[in-house]
This record gives structure tokens, C-alpha cells and sequence, in this order.
């Protein structure tokens, strides 16, 4: 009896899911909804949990089942279910899964088959809005990420490279991971971000802060600067949070230094432009055009200043302590946060430099990119009122971070 109590858990977790893909069909209203996703589910687990073989033949009959279901739809309405069929076999397996005691798998990929069928409208208006050059950079994306990058050497002869600075494949990877967050925020830009500005900042910061913020300042005419500022204002959140998860990718533990500076920082421009929001009220939104975030040139780009910052920082580590390092990750911030970001993460993870002072790089350098926006709103076409309250308001979300990074540092001493 004890035995078969250890099913119970496997059984609730193939049922949940099943529900859970199959409360979307149904609220597509398809034939084929709640109930039968989750008996699918339910008959793949039970017959994993019965044998193998069992839940094989299952398998087999529920694609027999489909194609017959299939068979009659197209004589009788000319329609087929592809996505519906296509569905319940993944469900189906999904149930197997769960029998050999990989629930976790199982849900996050219920998940994920869940968000594609809900997102169907959103996938085909971005899909179809596609150029033929943006098509291809994905394209190459794909090729990059799984044929060139397996080819990369980790590490180069010792003597080649005897400081151990070039490690082509983790900079390939830093390049395929920035790029990849780069084209899934560029898609819920492109789909959302002529709701407002508000989107366009966010959006358009977590793509490109330092872009955002000069296509912002074009954008800006007469009456709507404070709508700008708020975009730009939100464009710098992202911006923070944007290179703490690209770390935190690398090196979760990293999220526990600088921490307080980020509050710090976060907390002043959120409350900042959560105050000019509530006293704005724009009618027209302010749209930006951002280019797409892959290209092979740009991806070339990226990988040269990860090994440029990394090469940087490991030598200035060597030869100049933690100063250097810091200098190191100011200026790289003003060319790019986000490798710098991921530089230091990577060097951390390796055991190069201590997780601490990585993390207080990041903060650095993504100070660096903040003020660095001040000159770039300038360029881009923002005067007056507009541009002294963004310089007034960097500069103290830059001391604010200072701030909260000696007390860390204090704090971090003291223990």
C-alpha cells in the first residue's frame, strides 16, 4: 500500500499541468479543451508509472486518436488543429516526464507551452512586422549560438595567452546571452512600446539605455519634455536592474553586494518619475525606432569589449589592487554597462576576482552609464529646464550610489 502512495504526488503534478495548458485552449474556445489536456497528461504519467511500454502504446494511440480527430476536421470543416494536436502530444509527454520524477522540467515547460499559445496574436504581429535583414540577423543569431560556439577553444595555449585573458568561449557566451535579452526586449518593444512612454523607457533601457535615451531626447518638442524625461527617468531603472540580472546570470550571489546603493539609486529615480507621472498627463505617446539588437558586426562588438573590459580588469586587479579594478569598471561603463556587467560577473565566477568587489564594479559601472546619459540627452536635443533636472537628479542618484557603497563597505569591515 505504501508503494503506490508515492504515485499521488507525480499524478497532482501531471493534472496541473494538463490543466493548466488546457485552461488556455479552452479559453480559445477549441474543441479540444480543459478536460482532455488533462486526461492526456494523466494517461502519459499513470502509463510511465504502470511501464514504459505502456505509456509507449499510449503514446501511440493518442496519435492514431489525433490524426483521426485531424482526418475528420478537414472533411468535414476543411480545417485542421495543428497547433491543438501538437499540444496534447506535448502534454501527453509532459505526463511521462513527471512519472520519471522530473516535475520541475515538466512545469517549466508547461509553462512555456502555455505562453506560446496564449501569445499567439503577439508572435504572429511580430513575426509578420519583420524585415527580410531582420530576419536573417535572427537567423545568424541561431547559427552563431549553436554551430560557432561549441567550435570555440575555452582557453588559448599558455603561450599564447599566459595571463589567461582570452577565453573566447565564455566571451561568445557573454555575446549570445546579452543578445539574446536584447532580442526579447526589442520584440515587447516592438509590441508594446507605442503604448506610452512609459513602456518606451523601460522597454527601450532594457535593450539599449544609452540609445533610449538619445532617441528620447530627438524625440523631444515643445510641451513634452517632462514626458521625455520621465522615459529616460525609467530608461535608467531598467538600465540598473537590466546589468544586475545579467551578473546575476553569471554569479547569483553577486545580487547580495551593492545592494544598497541600488536601493538607493532605485528608490530616488522611481520616486522621481512616479511624482512626475502622477502630475503628467501626456496625450500623445513618444514612440522611439531603436535598431535590431543583433548584427554580426554588433555581436563582434560586444565580444571585443568583454575581452577588452576583462583583459582590463585582470591586469589592473594584478598590478593595481581594487582601485585599479574600480577605474577599470567606471570606464567601461561609459562605453557599455552591460559587458562590463557580464566581465566582471564571469571573472568573479571563476574565482579571479572576489564576488564583493564585483558586485561594487557593476554598481560603478553602472553609475558611469547613468551620467554618461547627461551628455547624450544634450546631443541628442534636450535644453533647458529638461537637461538641468536630469543633471541635477543623475548627480545625486550618482552620490546616493556612492553613498550607499562605503556603507556597505563599512558595514562589510565592521563584520
Amino acid at each position: 500500500m505504501e508503494g503506490y502512495t508515492v504515485w499521488l504526488e507525480p499524478v497532482g503534478i501531471a493534472l496541473g499541468i494538463g490543466l493548466l495548458i488546457g485552461l488556455e485552449r479552452e479559453w480559445a474556445h477549441k474543441d479540444v479543451g480543459l478536460r482532455t489536456f488533462a486526461l492526456m497528461s494523466l494517461a502519459g504519467c499513470l502509463g510511465w508509472l504502470i511501464h514504459p511500454v505502456v505509456a509507449f502504446l499510449v503514446l501511440g494511440g493518442a496519435i492514431v486518436m489525433i490524426g483521426l480527430l485531424n482526418l475528420r476536421g478537414l472533411l468535414v470543416d476543411r480545417t485542421l488543429e495543428m497547433t491543438t494536436s501538437v499540444a496534447l502530444v506535448v502534454t501527453l509527454l509532459l505526463g511521462m516526464i513527471v512519472a520519471q520524477g522530473h516535475g520541475l522540467v515538466a512545469a517549466a515547460v508547461a509553462v512555456l507551452v502555455t505562453m506560446l499559445l496564449a501569445w499567439k496574436t503577439e508572435l504572429v504581429r511580430f513575426t509578420v512586422g519583420l524585415s527580410l535583414e531582420e530576419l536573417r540577423s535572427i537567423v545568424l543569431f541561431g547559427v552563431l549560438t549553436l554551430v560557432i560556439y561549441p567550435l570555440l577553444p575555452q582557453e588559448l595555449p599558455a603561450r599564447l595567452d599566459p595571463l589567461g585573458l582570452l577565453n573566447l568561449r565564455a566571451a561568445w557566451m557573454v555575446v549570445v546571452i546579452l543578445s539574446a535579452i536584447g532580442l526579447v526586449n526589442y520584440a515587447l518593444l516592438r509590441l508594446y512600446g507605442a503604448r506610452g512612454v512609459h513602456f518606451t523607457g523601460i522597454l527601450g533601457g532594457l535593450v539599449n539605455s544609452t540609445a533610449t535615451v538619445g532617441e528620447l531626447a530627438r524625440r523631444c518638442q515643445e510641451g513634452t519634455s517632462e514626458t521625455v524625461l520621465e522615459g529616460m527617468l525609467l530608461a535608467n531603472i531598467a538600465m540598473v536592474a537590466r546589468n544586475g540580472f545579467i551578473a546575476a546570470i553569471f554569479v547569483p550571489g553577486i545580487l547580495t553586494h551593492g545592494w544598497i546603493a541600488v536601493l538607493l539609486m532605485g528608490s530616488a529615480l522611481g520616486l522621481q518619475a512616479l511624482k512626475m507621472m502622477l502630475r503628467n498627463h501626456p496625450k500623445k505617446a513618444v514612440v522611439i525606432q531603436l535598431a535590431f539588437p543583433f548584427s554580426l558586426r554588433q555581436s563582434l562588438m560586444f565580444g571585443g569589449i568583454y575581452l577588452l573590459i576583462r583583459s582590463a580588469t585582470i591586469a589592473a586587479e594584478e598590478f593595481l589592487g581594487p582601485r585599479g579594478f574600480l577605474g577599470v569598471m567606471f570606464l567601461g561603463g561609459l562605453v557599455s554597462s552591460a559587458s562590463t556587467a557580464a566581465a566582471a560577473a564571469t571573472l568573479a565566477g571563476q574565482g579571479r576576482i572576489p564576488v564583493t568587489t564585483a558586485g561594487m564594479g557593476i554598481v560603478l559601472a553602472s553609475i558611469a552609464s547613468l551620467l554618461f546619459h547627461i551628455p547624450i540627452a544634450w546631443l541628442g536635443g534636450l535644453r533647458r529646464d529638461a537637461l538641468k533636472k536630469l543633471t541635477i537628479l543623475s548627480l545625486l542618484v550618482a552620490l546616493l550610489g556612492g553613498i550607499g557603497m562605503y556603507v556597505e563597505f563599512v558595514l562589510s569591515h565592521a563584520g
